[in-house]
């Protein structure tokens, strides 16, 4: 049996395990989207009324004063095949709530298999990098059950597909430097395209990718011409998705130049719908002091990326101190990745919500770090393969650590701390240390 089929079965028997066949958050949302698309209902009833103007996410009113639901349509239309199946299946079950079980059914025909995707496209990448085909595999498997991607897996927001299309994205892109096949580099525009559908900020994602294969390119060839061939590929592939992406922004709000939460926020004084409700504050969403989401996400107790990923930073300080064992390659990935996850922060600093609310860990940035942590953690194991005595049993317990956090994420519902913190004053809510409030959840 090859490796890549057993990477795809071991990650295929944990996602199903930790599956709960829920559709929770924002994902419930883009559910309602994707079954009004094909049943031609509304999206949003014309008796809903917002209780907040913070629910500017919920509703905005588009051409012919039709209701939208404003959030970026990618998730809704992998969504919608699997929604489809799951009402025309219902009959057969008719004991079961009908929403439940089009969720149930979209998680397990949907979100699964593309959570398996991620794994097997992170080992692809791997491979590309050079790794041997055990530490890919060992490394692939890891990076499942050792970072936030496990908990992504279970809770099906938009994190791990759009790290599908990101790391295919940037797979591809090296396919085509090292195997010189063009294709690969339209397939890699292709698969940022598809990001960008999922999550309108994949624009990060897009400068990242398209700066790792301008630079590899430009490293293995240096002839100008071979460059802007490539790029100039590389754009064909990403047109088609994008491009569709603006054309249905268009038909849902009648402009090219503007996006849904965006077009929803300039509502909230204008539309009828919101009259009434209390203020937000000034500059909503843009509210904050940068600091706030800057040191929120890399040190406060309830989204450090550091506490939620325990692999990042041994990662990091392995990565500087073996740097020189890395090929050129792998050196500007990570350039780019570290660029990428700055450039996040950043980006999402002065957001009242740079938190991502509810969600476990920085749910903005974890992507950024799951792409980053891609060949840090086979650097990380083929380390601890060849270490010895007290360094060996030093790595083994970082890993057994990373995975015990990442299974204490699963094993309950991710809302339950949240729950808990109703009754914690709301200055103090982002203080709260979500991992430890999570293993005494457990113990208790």
């Amino acid at each position: 049996m090859k490796t890549s089929t057993k990477i795809a079965l071991i990650a295929l028997l944990w996602i199903v395990a930790i599956n709960t066949g829920l559709i929770n958050a924002d994902a419930n949302l883009r559910l309602k989207m994707a079954h009004a698309w094909w049943t031609g209902t509304e999206e949003v009833s014309p008796n809903y009324r917002p209780e907040s103007r913070a629910a500017y996410f919920s509703v905005a009113t588009g051409i012919g004063g039709r209701r939208y639901i404003p959030y970026d349509l990618g998730q809704a239309m992998l969504m919608l095949p699997g929604d489809w199946l799951g009402t025309q299946l219902h009959g057969w079950f008719p004991k079961v709530g009908e929403r439940d079980f089009r969720g149930l059914v979209v998680n397990f025909a949907i979100f699964v298999p593309l959570n398996v995707a991620a794994v097997v496209s992170c080992f692809w990448l791997l491979r590309l990098f050079e790794f041997n085909e055990r530490i890919a595999g060992l490394a692939s498997i890891s990076w499942l059950l050792g970072t936030t991607v496990l908990h992504y897996a279970q809770v099906p927001q938009q994190n791990n597909q759009l790290l599908l299309f990101v790391t295919i994205g940037y797979a591809a892109a090296l396919a085509c430097v090292k195997r010189g096949r063009l294709l690969f580099a339209a397939i890699s525009g292709l698969a940022l395209g598809a990001a960008l559908l999922i999550r309108i900020t994949s624009a990060i994602h897009i400068l990242t990718v398209l700066l790792f294969l301008v630079g590899c390119i430009a490293y293995q060839s240096r002839d100008k011409l071979k460059i802007l061939k490539v790029a100039g590929l590389w754009i064909v592939g990403f047109i088609p998705l994008s491009l569709l992406e603006r054309v249905l922004t268009y038909i849902r709000y009648g402009s090219f130049w503007t996006y849904g939460q965006s077009f929803s926020l300039k509502q909230l004084y204008t539309e009828p719908i919101w009259s009434g409700l209390p203020a937000l504050p000034a500059n909503y969403p843009l509210n904050l002091p940068p600091h706030v989401g800057i040191f929120g996400v890399l040190f406060s107790p309830v989204k450090s990326i550091f506490i939620y990923d325990p692999l990042l930073l041994p990662c990091l300080v392995l990565g500087i101190v073996l740097w020189k064992r890395f090929s050129p390659y792998v050196q500007w990935y990570l350039s780019c990745g570290i660029f990428n996850l700055v450039l996040h922060i950043f980006i999402t600093s002065r957001l009242d919500f740079w938190h991502g609310e509810a969600a476990w860990a920085a749910r903005y940035h974890v992507t950024s770090v799951h792409l980053l942590l891609i060949p840090l953690i086979a650097l990380f194991l083929e380390c601890l393969l060849s270490a010895k005595k007290l360094t060996i049993w030093l790595m083994r317990g970082i890993l057994a650590i990373a995975i015990c956090a990442q299974i204490a994420s699963v094993i309950l519902v991710f809302s339950l701390e949240p729950a808990q913190d109703l009754f914690v004053p709301p200055e103090s809510s982002y203080l709260q240390f979500r991992l430890g409030q999570r293993v005494t959840n457990i113990v208790c």
